[in-house]
């Protein structure tokens, strides 16, 4: 039987080479850490704290423990542990300790929502005041939030001992679940939708192909073209007066109409996407939307996104994604109280 207490994580450059004794759990379960010669106590909240960063090295993530043997990756899970063992102090400090070595690992690519779990795990946690540290810390590393952002971070409340019921599984995967959807769209169920701007002036098409995500859609033709660009320029005077509130973004950003793609045999191009019913055949919450995109082969200098329209045919939500000289930013926008808001920046 394997002695879970003196089970040694070791590491060299921020790099898992190393589980002993070996079983089937890997790294989880994990008493103690060694890192580039360093002994560290995963029990201890000192000794969490006290891991050094190491130099990250570029690693395949088709070999030995891949993205999942990363310093970092490995904190962070420790992190869940404790939440679900409700050692807050514990699950705190490897909460921070996780993301300062997700800033220094260069080579692995987090995404906003995973640094701000800092902030809305000691919420979790009960723990406000660490959760404020949190916030700061984050905007002084250049993250920026919305205030809508912000007040959902704040409505977090604990619920660390709050119990699971266990939910019952689906008989039907989401992957057939999609398909389904799919391959009942018509064209007469797109004519019905009596408030969408767009005209209904060509057939449905279909995308299925095997290990792809399924779509029904119509591509845009004549009128159409003008109705799209109109919907987008509409988006575009929403963002540029948001724009304002934060002056350290590019006032310039903008989606460029001229430059949006019609038609492309190897690249995804601006076309209505159609959802306008749910799985046991009720009306959906979106019935449509417009997918639109520039030139994917201008790989540094693009702009692609999708607004998702509701029942009356007003737009609900929508993401932006802008590409500027190889430099991202990305806009989330969500209907509230009958009104666009951007509640999203990245």
């Amino acid at each position: 039987m394997i002695d879970m207490i003196n089970k040694t994580l070791y590491f060299s450059n921020g790099s898992l080479y190393k589980v002993s004794p070996e079983d089937e759990d890997g790294w989880r379960g994990a008493r103690y850490l060694i890192s580039d010669g360093e002994r560290y106590d995963l029990e201890n909240v000192d000794s969490i704290c006290s891991i050094k960063v190491p130099d990250f090295e570029a690693t395949n993530i088709f070999d030995g423990y891949g993205a999942t043997g990363s310093l970092d990756y490995v904190i962070r899970m420790n992190a869940s542990f404790f939440y679900n063992q409700c050692k807050k102090e514990l699950c705190s400090a490897c909460l921070w300790k996780s993301t300062e070595l997700m800033f220094a690992n260069k080579w692995y690519v987090w995404r906003k929502k995973d640094y701000v779990r800092l902030i809305t795990w000691h919420y979790k946690l009960g723990m406000k005041q660490e959760a404020l540290k949190a916030q700061n810390y984050l905007i002084k590393k250049g993250f920026i939030f919305t205030e809508i952002e912000l007040n959902q971070y704040r409505s977090v409340t604990s619920n660390i001992k709050a119990s699971k019921k266990p939910v019952q599984k689906d008989t039907v995967s989401y992957h057939e679940k999609e398909l389904s959807i799919v391959r009942s769209v018509t064209t007469e169920d797109m004519r019905s939708l009596k408030s969408m701007p767009f005209l209904v002036n060509t057939e449905v098409k279909k995308y299925i192909q095997k290990n792809s995500h399924p779509f029904a859609y119509m591509d845009i033709y004549g009128e159409n073209i003008v109705i799209a660009k109109s919907e987008i320029e509409k988006m575009n005077s929403i963002i540029k007066l948001d724009l304002k509130k934060y002056r350290n973004l590019s006032q310039d950003l903008k989606i460029p109409t001229d430059q949006l793609v019609f038609s492309s045999e190897t690249y995804g191009y601006t076309r209505i996407m159609c959802t306008p019913k749910t799985y046991t055949g009720e009306l959906s919450k979106f019935p449509f939307s417009l997918f639109f995109a520039t030139d994917f082969s201008e790989m540094k200098n693009t702009t692609h996104g999708e607004l998702f329209y509701g029942q009356d045919g007003e737009i609900k939500k929508g993401n932006i994604y802008f590409w500027r000289f190889g430099t991202p930013t990305f806009l989330t926008y969500k209907s509230i109280d009958g009104m666009l808001m951007l509640i999203n920046i990245e």
